[in-house]
């Protein structure tokens, strides 16, 4: 028999998709503001944070990697925001954009996450928290996403 999914174990974890990603935002946007302005980065823990952030790979097409992260932090939020009235399908396909989000922005962190191992040899500590919220919030949006599409269905089998 598959589970049951209560409607409060979805709203705790659209609050903890939130949560992280408004943790995630606030590291991207402190990174983004750093690239930005040319401030330096308070690193902690590591020595890397301006090396990484200085570097090439730090942007793309012209934009700061950081940026980008900030905005698919910015949309995992809104994406975690219950939609109120009659509005399933609507809410399901919120589910499944968040998880392809997350799992496009935690492949894109391990690519750059090997670039500050195995190119750069430094590391970032904003960084490497960023890399973690956003294994974080995959691991969330993937158990929505599976309770979602597969653990109601699989009476069906």
């Amino acid at each position: 028999m598959a589970p049951r999914v209560t409607t409060a174990q979805r709203d705790a974890l659209s609050f903890v998709q939130l949560a992280l990603a408004i943790a995630g935002a606030g590291v991207a946007g402190y990174l983004t503001w750093s690239k930005v302005s040319g401030e330096g980065l308070i690193c902690i823990g590591f020595r890397g944070c301006d090396v990484v952030n200085n570097s090439p790979y730090a942007e793309l097409l012209g934009i700061p990697v950081a940026a980008w992260g900030l905005g698919a932090y910015l949309i995992l939020a809104a994406l975690a925001l219950p939609i109120r009235g009659n509005h399933a399908s609507l809410q399901t396909w919120m589910v499944a954009l968040s998880f392809a989000i997350a799992l496009g922005g935690w492949l894109f962190s391990m690519y750059l996450t090997a670039v500050e191992a195995f190119v750069l040899h430094a590391w970032c500590s904003w960084c490497v928290t960023s890399a973690i919220l956003i294994t974080l919030l995959l691991g969330v949006c993937g158990v929505r996403f599976y309770r979602t599409f597969f653990a109601s269905h699989q009476a069906w089998e």
